[in-house]
């Protein structure tokens, strides 16, 4: 039975269509395209960045995008079944006996009983030492004294920082698939390389997917955000809003944000 590579190298070739044109034409990087022709998909991020790509893939080649899943989801099953059978393997290779487990564990609870009553022997009928004149007045000194005084904490209310209009500014640290809406208007759906940049306007809100969580920074009118995730992760549904944008922002100590 062939596997996702090799049925989607075939099909390539039947249609005479090199790589490098599917790489020109769907802005992926052809080593992406070379691993997912070699079934190495240990190195791509996120099963939701890997459909992405099949579904630019088959579209550029003129095959049906189900039928690409379809390969793609018998090839996740094989390698979840295989490594079921590595994992079984693993346990059955020289399993420690419950016995000699039950043995440690009582030998260690002994061990530690030992050293109580040693402790407990030679230490019962000293009396405690008592603290140096200069550490009793430190002490002294430390509980009377009052520490100085704080600034005190505002509760802010979010809504006197709610704003009319966003502004998103993403920066690409490594390769990264993403969609971003504006309004319920998809704006962006692409791969971006490091160095690249977008910057997105929206009335209300953006829903953001992103293929890499960790390979992108952003700014939310010209302030820093959160991490979104770490690297490889895919996150999905991001959504921000005029009333909870201030949510996703890097706090400073000391400061209060500006809308």
């Amino acid at each position: 039975m062939a596997s996702l590579g090799q049925n989607l190298r075939r099909e390539r070739e039947l249609r005479g269509i090199s790589v490098e044109e599917i790489s020109d034409s769907t802005r992926i990087n052809s080593k992406l395209l070379k691993a997912l022709e070699e079934d190495r998909l240990n190195e791509m991020p996120g099963e939701f960045f890997i459909k992405a790509i099949l579904r630019s893939y088959a579209k550029c080649v003129g095959l049906e995008e189900n039928t690409v899943l379809n390969w793609y989801y018998e090839a996740s099953l094989l390698q979840e079944q295989f490594n079921k059978s590595q994992l079984q393997e693993k346990k059955t290779q020289q399993p420690l006996p419950k016995k000699i487990k039950r043995l440690i564990g009582m030998m260690i609870i002994i061990f530690i009983f030992l050293i109580v009553f040693v402790f407990i022997h030679f230490s019962g009928g000293e009396k405690e030492s008592s603290l140096p004149q200069e550490e009793l007045q430190a002490s002294a000194l430390t509980k009377e004294d009052n520490p100085a005084s704080l600034p005190e904490v505002v509760s802010l209310d979010k809504t006197a920082f709610e704003i009319h209009n966003l502004t998103l500014e993403i920066s690409f640290l490594e390769e990264t698939w993403l969609q971003v809406y504006a309004d319920g208007k998809l704006m962006v759906e692409d791969i971006k390389g490091p160095g690249e940049r977008i910057t997105v306007e929206a009335s209300k809100e953006f829903l953001i997917h992103l293929g890499n969580a960790g390979g992108v920074s952003y700014k939310l009118n010209d302030r820093e955000g959160k991490p979104l995730g770490s690297s490889g992760t895919t996150v999905r549904g991001i959504r921000i809003t005029t009333e909870n944008y201030t949510e996703f922002l890097v706090q400073r100590q000391g400061t209060i944000p500006n809308p």
